[in-house]
């Protein structure tokens, strides 16, 4: 294992991984710089050093929140490397694949589920006038993020490439999927609480079809993979219709 100064030190150094992209490497120089402080442990020799760098040379690019289980992974294929337990292509051969699962996972479940999640539980708590609550979710979920962030590390650094097989257990993409019928409610509701909430008589029959299409926009989405971008069209040309009958 590596000494726990170093581990920390790259740790520390996953947060400073988009300070510098590239369109050519993306990530590339910012996976140097996080993973130099074990290379330099792992081998001491400049020559094997210089090897071991060009193995990260190549374009690489993964998730912000999933980058230090990826370190954390590439870290014990290192170390297994070192001591002659794997051949040097283990790294080159998975490296790039890993990055692209990782990045895909990333953005289905924390920019397209989570993040839009905390977004409207924080809308409907300030539209119903909780706005301490707001910031205490808010200050709960940022909390939970650095400790994913730290034991996703931790875990990934001792069990490598078996971690992928937890990730798998999870099944964190069908649970994204259902937390994007969370997240098409909490919309209805944040529209239910907006201003015309208020008018007389209300608009049953527009506040109806809304959720309803809300709804079916989440389904037809998560379960059938209908292009976005159909369905932006689409409510484009619905605000271009009288709904007059409708109350709206």
């Amino acid at each position: 294992m590596y000494p726990t100064r170093i581990a920390l030190v790259c740790l520390a150094r996953t947060a400073c991984i988009n300070a510098v992209m590239t369109s050519r490497g993306m990530q590339h120089i910012g996976m140097a710089f996080m993973l130099e402080p074990a290379l330099r442990h792992l081998y001491p020799s400049p020559a094997k050093q210089a090897t071991a760098f060009a193995r990260y040379t190549g374009s690489s690019n993964t998730h912000p929140f999933l980058v230090p289980l990826y370190a954390g992974i590439l870290l014990a294929l290192e170390e297994n490397i070192a001591t002659g337990i794997l051949p040097p292509t283990a790294v080159t051969s998975i490296r790039q694949p890993l990055a692209t699962t990782l990045s895909a996972l990333g953005d289905a479940l924390f920019s397209g589920t989570l993040l839009p999640l905390w977004a409207l539980v924080c809308v409907n708590l300030m539209l119903c006038g909780y706005i301490r609550q707001a910031l205490v979710v808010s200050i709960i979920l940022c909390i939970m993020q650095i400790l994913f962030r730290i034991s996703s590390f931790f875990y990934a650094l001792r069990r490598g490439l078996a971690t992928l097989v937890l990730l798998r257990q999870m099944d964190a993409i069908n649970w994204a999927d259902r937390l994007k019928i969370a997240n098409a409610l909490l919309t209805a509701l944040a529209l239910w609480h907006l201003p015309y909430s208020s008018v007389q008589p209300f608009p049953w029959p527009g506040c109806t079809l809304g959720m309803v299409s809300l709804l079916l926009a989440a389904w037809l989405v998560a379960r059938l993979h209908f292009p976005r971008l159909l369905l932006w069209c689409a409510v484009f040309c619905a605000f271009l219709m009288d709904f007059s009958w409708a109350g709206m």
